[in-house]
């Protein structure tokens, strides 16, 4: 894995916009673009050989953890009210579909720079998270880089045999159509509502959230259903129906949303969740609060200790086997790096994110390596459709915290034999 300089296309905004990812522009570090094309992360074949395996097994070892944790009742230490327990499981033991989720990867090559503490070893790929409620990144991954890739290949810029391990466009619609057939078993034109948030009370469409979902509408609409736009603010619980309405007063009973269960479950309507389930059904599903928290880190270290794929996490510092490795304090419902503090092996706080959370909680997660790349720590987002691995995006800063500031830089693997591009 590389980071190497490429001619950005010259009319790389108009033709972002061509796909329906309009949020390109949004501030970034140094007041940059957040998406950056200015360069490029290069792999080899082995190396997304390797991702794709560990996206496999992290993805089954994720499912063994919400069986135990659901088996064994410990919905309390992820937070979930017990009003909301019964809820969590039962939409588990009926196997409530899944589209999609995003593990954010930490992958090291091997290499060992200058001055590294560790000796040049084999590459690994390790957990920081699991985005599986409500994963963003969505549409620059799987339609913007895509089309990067194909117009720079035009252009003479990359190799004709230039390609990307993206697979998520294809795999969303055939998702889709595998819900709607075979899981709901409806015809070909049946409604679903896609729903995000509009604003966050300044009055300012959440851009990122409705490109998003409208995406998603697209491979819905592809896979046969008959897609509805509406906002999460619209939503309200008819009691004399005993159904969701959306604004205009049109019964929802299929709905993905783009909004996280933990707020659901906090506010008014949450408490009509439990007994609509099977009248109204949500995409993602309940059962996905047991992974969209970060005490997942911690069951899944207590499952599977020293799995080479995962961190040891702990829900306090105090257990962690080697505190001189550094480590990383992250709040159990944070997002996009928020609160989020890095310490070293002396125990000193060498980097740290403000925000909103922590109230709920921290687990406490060694400090991961990265490939050495000057002056950048970059993440991989591997995506997960249904259960099959679908692609990755890169996410790059110029700190250890891959906050909301982080740049999406897009990425390509080279045919065999190629040195440069």
């Amino acid at each position: 894995m590389r980071r190497t300089e490429i001619s950005p296309r010259p009319n790389w905004r108009e033709r972002c916009d061509a796909v329906g990812f309009t949020f390109y522009d949004l501030e970034s570090e140094g007041g940059r673009p957040y998406w950056s094309e200015a360069a490029a992360y290069v792999f080899e074949p082995p190396e997304i050989e390797l991702l794709e395996q560990a996206t496999t097994e992290l993805f089954a070892r994720c499912m063994d953890a919400v069986e135990f944790v659901v088996r064994q009742g410990r919905f309390d230490e992820f937070g979930i009210p017990p009003q909301f327990h019964a809820l969590v499981r039962d939409s588990w033991d009926d196997d409530d579909p899944t589209v999609y989720g995003r593990f954010d990867l930490a992958y090291h090559d091997g290499r060992a720079r200058p001055g590294d503490a560790h000796r040049a070893s084999a590459p690994t790929v390790t957990l920081l998270e699991f985005n599986a409620d409500t994963p963003t990144s969505l549409v620059e991954t799987a339609a913007a880089q895509w089309q990067w890739l194909e117009e720079q290949k035009s252009r003479g810029v990359l190799p004709e045999g230039a390609d990307q391990f993206n697979a998520v466009h294809e795999l969303l619609v055939e998702q889709w159509e595998h819900i709607r057939s075979a899981r709901w078993g409806v015809a070909p034109g049946t409604r679903l509502h896609l729903a995000s948030l509009r604003d966050t009370g300044d009055g300012e469409l959440i851009v990122e959230d409705f490109d998003t979902v409208a995406y998603m509408a697209e491979t819905a609409k592809a896979a046969g259903f008959d897609p509805k736009l509406v906002f999460m603010e619209d939503l309200a619980f008819s009691i004399d129906r005993g159904v969701f309405l959306d604004a205009d007063d049109e019964e929802v009973h299929r709905i993905f949303k783009l909004y996280p269960w933990e707020w659901m479950i906090t506010e008014q309507f949450g408490a009509f969740l439990p007994n609509s389930r099977f009248v109204t059904r949500w995409v993602e599903p309940p059962w996905k609060l047991l992974l969209s928290n970060k005490q997942l880190l911690v069951v899944l270290w207590e499952l599977f200790p020293g799995h080479p794929n995962l961190l040891p996490a702990f829900a306090s510092p105090d257990a962690l086997p080697d505190r001189r490795a550094g480590y990383v304090a992250k709040p159990r419902l944070g997002r996009e790096g928020a609160n989020v503090r890095v310490i070293d092996g002396s125990g000193s706080v060498v980097a740290e994110n403000d925000g909103g959370y922590g109230e709920e909680g921290f687990v406490f997660q060694e400090r991961a390596r990265f490939t050495p790349i000057d002056g950048k720590t970059a993440v991989v987002g591997s995506w997960v459709v249904g259960e099959t691995p679908a692609g990755v995006d890169l996410r790059e800063t110029g700190g250890p915290i891959t906050g909301d500031l982080a740049e999406f830089v897009p990425h390509l693997i080279l045919p065999a034999g190629t040195e440069t591009i």
